[in-house]
């Protein structure tokens, strides 16, 4: 028999007889299995860094051997029946490779198709669902499979080198005697769970791009960016700011610490903390310390990590316009992939269909030089047990990473965070830089957390001269009643103020008197993002033209959304009580260009009689509360270190909640050395941002109008819903559930209108009446106000 992986139509061919199966007339080109199986090895060996290529190779050679099995040749010949294949490679993994390289094989190659399994418990029977899954352990002892032995007659595995395979944490942590070994075996078991998901990650990617090739004959071609063109072209830029004639102190400052950056990159570490004030250049010191390393590294990819969607907006386009400044024909040169729920590159009417096809295709597994993507899309790749998510994973390895605002890593994922950060570091080649202006104390936190011996390098160790970006005093007005804040606010200045809730900003909008007042702001999700962002420009422009105006001066009253990646200089701020984190990033848009003597920024709590406030509760707010008790400086890096280590001595449980043992433990595991077995990965939640408020489109105008009935008529699409994106915004589940009692919101898509919006559904205003473009969703009555 000749054993086939797959087949295509084409012209002038037949397809052959097969016993059992109904003689068939078609014209077609077959895959033999064994090209796949070498072919699919080959990519993945390609993939994996040392000593894990074996491994990969391995894996690819056996993934699809229960193809050997005569019941799927008949299928794949046309035999209307259904044929297990992968469960066939899992099994022979664990009679032909060792541990721990076959427990890691039988893991990828059983979910090489639906995804990794849970490991499950040694007493799953064979076969059996559990949780709503099939377990590893239950997989593995099935039996009735059709023989495939022949995969031997043409196959042939390599030879692991066992002793190479030693896993860092066995190494490192027998070496520190202080670790006990139930930590130890804490470590070792999280280790396994990204290890596991890293050589999926090299299989999964491989057998599709060997698959689309045979299929499509699609030969992909990687989204390009020469590094020593970028770094020449920002040297450039570097080299334009010295020219400047007459500088300022702060300007010859920024220039002497982004240096001592520049000179300490050199140095080996697998972590670089990058602390620098705001104002002092971060983005393209870092930027350039990145280019240098993978210059002198040898890194495959430079991988920027930003938390939210509207700053890697302005960093990208930063960093087109520079790398491709003065390109010889006036195309771009280097090409930067975005990776953001905000972005596609199907809305760049200057890309072509080409170009457009290959963006797309690098944004299913990072086959790109120069990538920027989100926090949250970073992190939750690592996570996850998907196929579509973890094609990527291999090529975060052998990188510079970047993660910009770092202290913004979720304290509720901050240990998987760390431990992921330290595979990918340690085992797996690559070189992180930690970038933020309010700097944890990092050193602390992976020693505590992830105990396994990393280099940290601190980038700019001299601290004397950050004084010079200070520019905003902080003080704590502490509580005090709405009438005395709209006082303070109405001084005759530019005012930013910022609020803990929509609901507290939608009310004092209107207190200081709403639409009708002019250069009065509100800012909330409840708006559209095309709104949002017009309002943010509106703003930028009228604080650029009415700069110290004492008549009717610019007033922004808005939730936390401005916080980060919004360029505003406002004279005074205003925030209500919260982390000192967020008080931080709102003094941010107070003099942010310094321009003034010294800005002033406010904290104030609004008195609320016979309510209990959830601000009470949050570990941040209590200890920031006392810290303006204690340090004359909120803003000092002595007071900011204080901050992080009380909060995070305060959340020790939360840090350590998500990662794989404790999960494992909160699934009633007990955790022993056979643990590895068990690591739940379908089980596994790595959704970082829950949120509990539902999109809605709204009909703002023609355009929206428009891509509302092409889903109503002509069904979904993922380019039209991209299109809306704008014309969305964010609701609470129980303002939705209040709009679809009133009949004034429809589902477009589906049957029927869902009365609960969490039976899902595309969701859209039926009428302009329940919006402002001030405001934002509004429901019937005047005193109805949202959370």
């Amino acid at each position: 028999m000749e054993y086939i992986a797959h087949i295509k139509e084409v012209n002038n061919k037949k397809i052959p007889d097969v016993p059992g199966t109904t003689e068939q007339e078609q014209h077609y080109e077959t895959q033999s299995l064994r090209s796949h199986l070498e072919g699919t090895a080959r990519i993945a060996e390609s993939f994996a860094v040392t000593p894990w290529k074996e491994v990969a190779y391995n894996s690819g050679l056996l993934h699809d051997v229960g193809k050997y099995q005569s019941s799927f040749q008949k299928r794949i010949r046309g035999a209307s029946i259904r044929v297990d294949h992968s469960t066939c490679g899992a099994i022979e993994a664990k009679r032909e490779i060792q541990p721990p390289a076959s427990l890691i094989m039988e893991y990828c190659i059983a979910g090489h198709h639906a995804g990794l399994p849970d490991g499950g418990r040694k007493e799953d029977q064979p076969g059996e669902v559990y949780a709503g899954h099939y377990s590893l352990y239950s997989r593995l002892k099935l039996t009735e499979f059709d023989p495939y032995e022949d995969y031997k007659k043409e196959i042939d595995l390599k030879t692991i080198n066992y002793k190479e395979l030693g896993l860092y944490l066995i190494k490192d942590l027998r070496s520190l005697e202080r670790i006990d070994k139930g930590k130890a075996l804490n470590l070792f078991i999280d280790e396994m769970s990204y290890m596991i998901r890293y050589c999926y990650s090299c299989l999964v990617d491989a057998d599709s791009l060997d698959t689309e090739h045979f299929c499509s004959g699609i030969l992909r071609q990687r989204l390009h960016a020469d590094y020593q063109t970028c770094l020449r072209r920002l040297n450039s830029r570097y080299e334009q700011f010295a020219k400047v004639k007459n500088q300022t102190r702060l300007q010859k400052t920024r220039s002497r610490i982004q240096e001592q950056a520049f000179q300490n990159i050199h140095e080996d570490a697998d972590i670089y903390l990058m602390n620098m004030p705001t104002g002092s250049g971060k983005t393209l010191c870092s930027a350039k310390c990145a280019l240098m390393k993978a210059l002198e590294t040898h890194k495959q990819q430079i991988i920027y990590v930003i938390p939210y969607n509207s700053i890697i907006t302005q960093t990208a386009q930063e960093f087109q316009k520079i790398f491709n400044e003065n390109s010889d024909d006036g195309m771009p040169e280097v090409h930067i992939l975005r990776h953001q729920s905000t972005y596609s590159i199907e809305d760049d009417e200057d890309a072509d269909e080409v170009y457009k096809l290959q963006v797309i295709q690098a944004t299913e597994n990072w086959d790109a030089d120069f990538i920027i993507t989100t926090e949250v899309q970073f992190f939750e790749s690592l996570f996850s047990s998907r196929r579509s998510k973890l094609r990527k994973l291999h090529n975060m390895a052998n990188s510079v990473l970047i993660f910009d605002e770092a202290h913004l890593m979720p304290v509720g994922f901050l240990q998987p965070c760390l431990e992921a950060v330290a595979v990918l570091t340690k085992q797996l080649g690559s070189k992180a830089i930690f970038l933020t202006a309010t700097m944890p104390d990092y050193r602390e936190l992976l020693d505590t957390y992830v105990p396994v011996g990393l280099h940290v390098k601190d980038l700019v160790p001299d601290r004397s001269e950050f004084d010079a970006f200070r520019k905003c005093t902080f003080s704590n007005l502490g509580v005090i009643s709405e009438e005395t804040l709209i006082e303070k606010i109405d001084c005759g200045k530019s005012a930013l103020v910022v609020v803990n809730s929509r609901k507290n900003a939608r009310q004092l909008f209107e207190h200081m008197g709403g639409e009708k007042r002019t250069n009065l702001y509100h800012l909330s999700t409840l708006m559209t993002k095309k709104d949002l962002q017009d309002a943010i420009n509106e703003i930028q422009q009228k604080l650029k033209k009415n700069k110290d105006a004492n008549e009717n001066p610019v007033i922004v009253i808005s939730t936390s959304l401005i916080e980060a990646g919004v360029d505003l200089d406002f004279e005074t701020a205003f925030r209500e009580m919260t982390g000192l984190d967020s008080i931080l990033q709102t003094g941010g848009r107070c003099n942010r260009e310094g321009a003034r003597a010294d800005g002033e920024v406010c904290i104030f709590e609004i008195s609320e009689e016979n309510q209990c406030r959830r601000v009470d509760r949050d570990p941040k707010v209590i200890v920031t509360r006392g810290l303006f008790d204690e340090y004359h400086d909120i803003s000092s890096a002595e007071c900011i270190r204080e901050y992080y280590r009380r909060v995070y001595l305060a959340d020790s449980f939360v840090i350590e909640g998500k990662s794989m043992h404790s999960q494992m433990e909160k699934m009633g595991y007990a955790l022993n050395n056979d643990s590895v077995c068990s690591i739940p990965f379908a089980s596994y939640d790595g959704q970082m941002i829950l949120s509990r408020d539902e999109t809605l489109i709204v009909p703002e105008c023609e355009e929206a109008e428009n891509l509302i009935n092409r889903i109503k008529y002509g069904g979904s699409s993922g380019k039209v819903l991209r299109a809306l994106q704008k014309y969305t915004c964010s609701v609470p589940q129980k303002t939705m559930e209040e709009l679809l009692r009133q009949g004034v919101v429809e589902n477009i898509v589906g049957s029927g209108n869902h009365r609960d919006s969490s039976h899902g559904g595309v969701f859209a205003l039926k009428t302009m009446d329940y919006y402002s473009k001030c405001m934002g969703i509004m429901t019937e009555g005047g005193d109805y106000y949202v959370d």
